[in-house]
């Protein structure tokens, strides 16, 4: 919901939001081996871990997970069926949730991944456009590699 305002709306970039899309990806099952996987993401970020959850299906051998950060958190869906994964990064502070990339590429050995990058915050002006601002560590991008 929009409430309009007569003045400009500032929240000044408070995280970045990496989506990663992980395809024809490789040791997608087993619940220590994602949690490790995860657990390395938040070190290699510096980011603080405040508690881990990771459930597996029965059915394909999948694992959902959700590490809870200081920071914000890290999470999982694998699909073992289709060799594909999915994860959201969102940190703020000073961690550097970029750092999780290379540790997702080791660990999962991907084909292809798409990398989406969101600075969290902005402006909204007195007609109600959102501007995204953009700090030099915080850059929206999209990457595929």
């Amino acid at each position: 919901m929009n409430i309009p305002s007569s003045e400009p709306q500032l929240v000044h970039p408070l995280g970045q939001h990496i989506i990663v899309d992980i395809f024809d990806a490789s040791n997608l099952v087993g619940e220590k081996r994602i949690e490790d996987m995860m657990i390395e993401c938040a070190h290699a970020a510096n980011a603080t871990i405040l508690k881990t959850h990771i459930h597996p299906f029965e059915t394909n051998g999948g694992v959902s997970g959700m590490i809870i950060l200081a920071e914000s958190h890290i999470s999982i869906h694998t699909w073992p069926e289709f060799s594909f994964a999915a994860m959201d990064i969102f940190m703020c502070g000073d961690a550097q949730p970029e750092l999780c990339l290379p540790v997702i590429e080791r660990y999962f050995q991907p084909g292809n991944m798409v990398v989406n990058t969101l600075t969290r915050g902005g402006t909204i002006t007195r007609f109600g456009e959102f501007q995204p601002l953009l700090h030099n560590k915080l850059q929206a991008t999209l990457k595929t590699a």
